[in-house]
């Protein structure tokens, strides 16, 4: 079977929270996650790690440059005009299911979560337009994780379905002895993989997407696999 692994390197990430003293009493945390895509698009290439372009063009052969976007990294990168009709249809499917907004709201007397998540935004309507053609339809659903039943309730608009925790828990393998930086293996249909996760300190464990762990004492502040990028950006409480 196919695995898929990425090499984990620990760098200075600076993540922007909104500023928010945390009160000594509240009833919901609010916290929002901007999911996006490790494939970036500039100048009419698209830049990405090259374990992600091994894995998504096997017969692709791509160029090394250092990034666009951090000039410390050397990544790979294809020209678009090289792309045919199924390459292309790959890119498109990345970027529509990897972009989204979540927006969670943690109630402590129901112990429960819902999560809102939009899919795209600006950035990505105009990527549609110039390369794929058109635009893509606006989509939206929701999650309810549902921590006294143990459940995990995900709302499409045209299906709903549920998941126990016990099938969907992920083990965090921590690296680090304060317990806030680690990664997690589960098996998917492209096969195993391995994520990195970093935890916050300052933030109560609830503070997650729609990824639940068993043994995180702390909020999600980051998560990072092969493919996309989940990133906490803000955190108010009532």
């Amino acid at each position: 079977m196919k695995k898929i692994f990425f090499t984990l390197i620990i760098l200075a990430c600076n993540i922007v929270f909104s500023q928010t003293v945390i009160p000594e009493k509240y009833s919901k945390i609010k916290f929002v996650y901007e999911q996006k895509s490790n494939f970036l698009i500039e100048n009419d290439k698209v830049y990405a790690d090259t374990l992600l372009l091994k894995a998504e063009y096997p017969k692709l052969k791509f160029s090394k440059v250092k990034s666009p976007s951090d000039s410390t990294k050397i990544i790979g990168f294809l020209e678009i005009k090289n792309f045919n009709t199924e390459d292309k249809k790959i890119l498109e499917s990345n970027l529509y299911h990897t972009t989204h907004t979540i927006e969670g709201s943690y109630e402590l007397k129901k112990n429960k979560t819902k999560l809102s998540f939009t899919r795209g935004n600006k950035a990505l309507i105009e990527i549609f337009k110039k390369y794929f053609g058109g635009n893509y339809s606006p989509f939206k659903f929701n999650v309810v994780v549902d921590y006294n039943e143990k459940k995990i309730h995900t709302n499409y608009p045209r299906i709903n379905y549920t998941k126990s925790f016990d099938s969907q828990l992920k083990k965090i393998n921590f690296i680090n002895d304060d317990k806030s930086l680690g990664t997690y293996t589960f098996q998917n249909s492209k096969g195993i993989q391995t994520n990195v996760v970093t935890l916050d300190k300052k933030y109560n464990n609830k503070i997650t997407p729609d990824i639940i762990f068993s043994n995180n004492d702390f909020g999600v502040g980051e998560i990072v696999s092969i493919f996309d990028t989940f990133t906490l950006i803000s955190v108010t409480y009532e």
